[in-house]
């Protein structure tokens, strides 16, 4: 008996830090949901899926579903969130989860570390917990062997994993207010003033759409702009090297030392040059030409 009441005693003690714990972690349902997703991304290989149903109306809509990208391990998870007991006693009790066996390899319940204890939870089904920390796997769940999914559910991924509509614009799930928002002002208003209010939605989706676009667009100038700097000054500094190297190569020919080669001594040089080829040094050049073209134009006379 004493041993049965130590073993109570400590599992109140684990539910309480755990509630502790709770406290300190004020998140939705939709908030836990994207946590968990970016989780998963960030620390595994897989692709995610949130609040996707598997398949046409009525098939199962799991909180977040995930397939392994391998080719050799096909794997599905059906992750479950919850955010209050009664949630989750009523799920339990109407075996929900049940619907996602027929989809996925293993179920898990995800919710704050001491929302509830983990006798709840079906064995079958895994729990992950999220706490001050991040999110950590309490329980494994029991794996059964699935292979592939149904056509219909194999469509819907990859609808979902290309959201973009007819018009070209990315197709943002609506949440829930804006469609009960809508048929209330559809039964008050009427019908032309309920879809005003339900275009609400897909005019902000647009908006964001072109704002996303023209981000996109101002990126891809700055990019072009900076590469075309970037060529500029390439070539300028190509352009500089190519003159200094004919400065180094003028002075050599003007009898310059590499050392001694500057600006002012190179200008010097050419001045000097020009002196002499205005001077008399190119007229006597031209006039023993003209004597050497006269000697070369006498007939050369035959040996006897």
């Amino acid at each position: 008996m004493n041993t049965i009441n130590s073993i109570a005693s400590c599992a109140m003690d684990t539910w309480a830090v755990g509630q502790k714990d709770m406290k300190n972690i004020s998140m939705t349902h939709d908030q836990l949901q994207e946590d968990l997703a970016c989780h998963l991304r960030a620390g595994t290989d897989r692709m995610v899926w949130t609040n996707t149903q598997l398949g046409p109306v009525g098939s199962p809509r799991p909180d977040l579903f995930t397939i392994n990208k391998s080719f050799s391990k096909f794997r599905t998870d059906a992750y479950e969130i919850k955010v209050s007991v009664s949630d989750l006693r009523s799920d339990v009790t109407s075996g929900k989860w049940q619907s996602y066996r027929k989809f996925s390899n293993v179920v898990w319940f995800a919710f704050p570390r001491g929302m509830a204890p983990l006798d709840l939870i079906p064995k079958e089904c895994g729990v992950i917990l999220r706490s001050e920390t991040g999110w950590r796997a309490a329980r494994k769940p029991v794996s059964q062997v699935l292979d592939t999914l149904p056509r219909d559910a194999w469509l819907k991924l990859l609808m979902d994993l290309h959201p973009n509509n007819a018009s070209g614009f990315v197709k943002v799930p609506r949440h829930a207010n804006d469609y009960k928002g809508a048929e209330i002002v559809r039964k008050r208003l009427g019908d032309k003033i309920g879809r005003l209010f339900s275009d609400v939605a897909d005019a902000e989706t647009r908006l964001q759409y072109r704002k996303d676009s023209l981000a996109t667009d101002i990126a891809a100038i700055d990019l072009r702009k900076a590469n075309h700097s970037k060529w500029l000054d390439d070539n300028a500094a190509r352009t500089v090297k190519a003159l200094e190297q004919g400065m180094f190569e003028l002075g050599a020919t003007l009898g310059i030392k590499p050392e001694d080669l500057t600006a002012a001594t190179l200008q010097v040089a050419i001045m000097a040059l020009h002196r002499r080829i205005q001077g008399n040094g190119i007229s006597r050049a031209i006039e023993l030409l003209q004597g050497l073209q006269v000697v070369l134009d006498e007939p050369v006379a035959e040996v006897a």
